[in-house]
């Protein structure tokens, strides 16, 4: 299965743990599985960096690659079939990396994982993250 985390998931992922649920940890631990990270992500983590909403361990650049890696994630890149699949999208969610990541998980034909109830509101393949 291909997984593509959203930001959220992959953050708890490193820091709180505790909150993903244990079908998704099983998930994401499974070598059978191909766990994806969007730039897209990357990219929301850096302005709420930026912006001071969230505090980091160590340097963004750092703290991506190294996880990455530990994750044994794939980087997502964005194109312009995803960019015109997010202007296709209706608009329950509003929040452009949301959508972004949407988009790539139709294009792509992934399995979005997730703890945004909104994302039930698209057509795509997804797994509840949360704990609770």
């Amino acid at each position: 299965m291909r997984l593509l985390l959203d930001t959220q998931c992959w953050l708890w992922w490193f820091a709180q743990p505790e909150k993903l649920n244990e079908q998704i940890i099983d998930q994401i631990a499974d070598d059978a599985n191909e766990v994806w990270f969007s730039v897209a992500s990357v990219w929301e983590i850096g302005i709420k960096v930026a912006i001071g909403k969230l505090p980091l361990p160590e340097p963004i650049d750092s703290y991506i690659s190294t996880r990455m890696a530990q994750m044994g994630a794939r980087s997502l890149e964005i194109n312009a079939a995803h960019a015109l699949q997010v202007a296709a999208l209706p608009l329950h969610h509003r929040d452009p990396f949301d959508r972004m990541l949407i988009a790539q998980a139709q294009v792509e034909k992934m399995m979005l994982v997730s703890a945004d109830a909104m994302f039930n509101q698209y057509d795509i393949s997804l797994l509840w993250a949360a704990s609770d």
